[in-house]
């Protein structure tokens, strides 16, 4: 019986050794419609994904979310638009998830957008999620959650 359990023990270790931590980053700094983060230069992150609350003003104009990738360099790798605007003065959660459809339309004040399969994120690259039509920058309220796997490098 042992033996079994010495197995059973190896198995569990060895599934789990290699196994990167699970992070996460939450920001929620008010008046603030373009956040960005940064990959450490000794980190990899492996985006599982991203939930967006944003939250607009009386300011008339539609806004545009996008997710952005840029590479060490600022080039720009990925450009992920909603699939759907958002007019003033409304409360609006958007999930960037992978292998799902890009949806056209809220529901239930809610969209999915597409991101990629195997998401993997260098050493100084920028991760940025802004409205692209920059309405009211200074007014809107954006909160960013996101998960993701952690390597060092």
């Amino acid at each position: 019986m042992a033996g079994i359990q010495k197995g059973i023990n190896d198995f569990i270790s060895s599934a789990t050794v290699n196994v990167p931590p699970i992070a996460s980053q939450f920001d929620d700094t008010a008046n603030d419609s373009d956040k960005s983060f940064t990959v450490p230069t000794n980190e990899l992150w492996f985006l599982n994904w991203l939930h967006v609350i944003y939250v607009s003003s009386g300011d008339v104009g539609n806004r545009q979310l996008l997710l952005e990738v840029n590479d060490a360099d600022g080039n720009t790798l990925i450009d992920q638009h909603a699939g759907a605007v958002q007019a003033a003065s409304q409360t609006r959660h958007y999930g960037f998830l992978q292998g799902i459809y890009r949806e056209t339309t809220f529901v239930d004040n809610s969209l999915q957008v597409s991101m990629p399969k195997d998401l993997y994120l260098g050493p100084g690259y920028v991760l940025r999620v802004y409205d692209d039509e920059a309405v009211a920058a200074a007014a809107d309220d954006m909160t960013i959650s996101f998960q993701y796997q952690k390597f060092t490098v």
